[in-house]
C-alpha cells in the first residue's frame, strides 16, 4: 500500500489565493488531505480544509494520516530554498513524491521594481548563519531571504558598519498579504527601521561591485610607510591556505591590507578579520578596502594576542607580522580550531626559525622558499631586480 501513496508538495507562492497556479489549484483537488503550516492555512482558508502543524511536524503528520494521495502546502518555489527537499528525503521511502513549483519570493520581488533577476546572486539567511558582506561586495544584485536573528534591520546595520551606508536595498515584507510592506531606500535609514517580521525579502544593489577574479596588483596598493608582502609571495602564500568561500579567515599584522584583500576574494561568502596593532595601518588597510571594494576585510585594531579572543573560530589563518608573539598567537588561533590551516611568511632567519618552531605543533608542516625577479626597463633593455627571499611556512593537521 506505500508505495501507492502519492505525496504533492505543492509550492503556493506568496501564500494568498491569488498568488497560486493553475497547477497547484488543481493538484489540491485531487488530495484526498491537504496539510500545511497555520500561516498558510489561515490565508488559504478558502481554496481547502487545510490540517495544521508546525514546519518540523509537516512530514510525520503526512506518513501518519491514511490517506492515499496527501497534499504539503510550502510557502514560495518548491526548488528555492524550501522545506521541500527536506519533506522529499523524509517521504520517498513511503510512497512517489511529486514536486510542484511555485511563483518564489525572488521573482516577486525583482518583478515588483522592474528588475531582472538572471544575473542576480541570491542566497538564504532565514535561520541560517552566514554573512551578506561578501555576497553584496562581488555582485551588484543581491536577492537574500532573511529571518530570526538575521533580520534586514541586522543585515542593513552590518551593510552601514562596514561603510556601505548609501548602498539601494530594497524590502518586501508579507508580499501578496494585507499587511505587505515594501520599501526602497538606502541600508542607513532601513537599518534604523524596526518594522521588519520574519517573511522579508531583500534586494541588495551594487552597481562598483568589485571583480574578485582580478589579481591584488602592489602598484595598486594604498602603501605608505608600512611593509608589505610582495605580490608573488602573497599569491603563493594565499593558494597555499586553500581558501573555500565561506571560510572565516584571520590575517594576523594585516598591514597595509594586500593579503587580506587577496584572501577575501576566495572568502567570497565569508569574511577575513585583518588584524592590525598600527595605526597608519588600519588606516590603510581601510582605505585599500574600500578602494578594492572588498568589504568582507573587517580591520581589526589592537594587539593579536588580545583581538583574536574576539573573534569566531578561523577555518584558515595567514600571519605575516607576530611581534615576536608567534608561538602564542599560533597556539590561541589552534584552541579556537584544532583543525585550522596556518601559512606564516617569514623575511628574516629570526622569524623563519620562530614560524618553524611554532607550526611544530602539526602533523603536517613544512617551509617554501619564494625568489622573484621583476623586470624594469632602463634604456630600452629589460633589466632584473630581485625581490628579497621569503620563507612560507605552513602548518596543518589535515593532510
Amino acid at each position: 500500500m506505500s508505495k501507492k501513496r502519492i505525496f504533492s508538495i505543492i509550492g503556493v507562492g506568496n501564500g494568498q489565493p491569488d498568488g497560486l497556479t493553475e497547477q497547484a489549484l488543481d493538484e489540491i483537488k485531487l488530495c484526498d488531505v491537504v496539510i500545511s503550516t497555520e500561516r498558510i492555512a489561515k490565508s488559504l482558508s478558502s481554496v481547502c480544509e487545510i490540517i495544521i502543524c508546525k514546519t518540523s511536524a509537516l512530514a510525520k503528520m503526512a506518513l501518519t494520516t491514511n490517506a492515499e494521495h496527501i497534499g504539503i502546502l510550502v510557502s514560495g518555489d518548491t526548488g528555492f530554498f524550501s522545506v521541500a527537499s527536506i519533506l522529499n528525503k523524509k517521504l520517498k521511502s513511503s510512497g512517489n513524491v511529486q514536486m510542484i513549483c511555485g511563483i518564489n519570493s525572488m521573482q516577486m520581488i525583482c518583478s515588483m521594481f522592474g528588475i531582472s533577476y538572471d544575473d542576480a546572486h541570491f542566497f538564504s539567511l532565514h535561520g541560517r548563519k552566514g554573512n551578506i558582506l561578501g555576497a553584496v561586495s562581488y555582485n551588484k544584485k543581491v536577492i537574500v531571504l532573511t529571518g530570526g536573528e538575521q533580520n534586514a534591520q541586522k543585515l542593513c546595520k552590518t551593510l552601514v558598519s562596514a561603510g556601505l551606508e548609501d548602498i539601494q536595498v530594497s524590502i518586501a515584507q508579507n508580499m501578496g498579504s494585507d499587511d505587505e510592506l515594501i520599501i526602497r531606500d538606502t541600508a542607513k535609514n532601513i537599518s534604523e527601521m524596526d518594522s521588519f517580521g520574519e517573511l522579508v525579502t531583500m534586494l541588495v544593489e551594487n552597481s562598483n561591485a568589485a571583480d574578485r577574479n582580478l589579481a591584488v596588483l602592489d602598484s595598486d596598493m594604498k602603501r605608505g610607510n608600512v611593509p608589505m608582502t610582495k605580490q608573488e609571495a602573497r599569491w603563493i602564500a594565499v593558494q597555499m591556505l586553500d581558501i573555500k568561500s565561506t571560510d572565516m579567515v584571520y590575517d594576523i599584522g594585516a598591514g597595509t591590507g594586500s593579503v587580506s584583500i587577496d584572501m577575501a576574494k576566495k572568502a567570497f561568502n565569508g569574511i577575513v578579520y585583518a588584524v592590525e596593532k598600527n595605526e597608519d595601518g588600519i588606516e590603510l588597510i581601510e582605505k585599500n578596502r574600500k578602494t578594492f571594494g572588498c568589504f568582507n576585510v573587517l580591520p581589526m585594531k589592537g594587539d593579536a594576542i588580545s583581538v583574536i579572543d574576539r573573534l569566531p573560530t578561523p577555518d584558515v589563518a595567514f600571519i605575516g607580522g607576530s611581534n615576536g608573539d608567534m608561538q602564542e598567537i599560533v597556539n590561541k588561533i589552534c584552541k579556537k580550531n584544532k583543525n585550522v590551516k596556518i601559512v606564516i611568511t617569514a623575511v628574516s632567519l629570526e622569524t623563519l626559525a620562530q614560524a618553524q618552531s611554532a607550526v611544530s605543533i602539526f602533523e603536517n608542516n613544512g617551509v617554501t622558499q619564494v625568489n622573484a625577479l621583476r623586470g624594469q626597463m632602463i634604456n630600452d633593455k629589460t633589466q632584473f631586480y630581485a625581490n628579497n627571499p621569503t620563507y612560507i611556512v605552513y602548518g596543518s593537521n589535515n593532510a
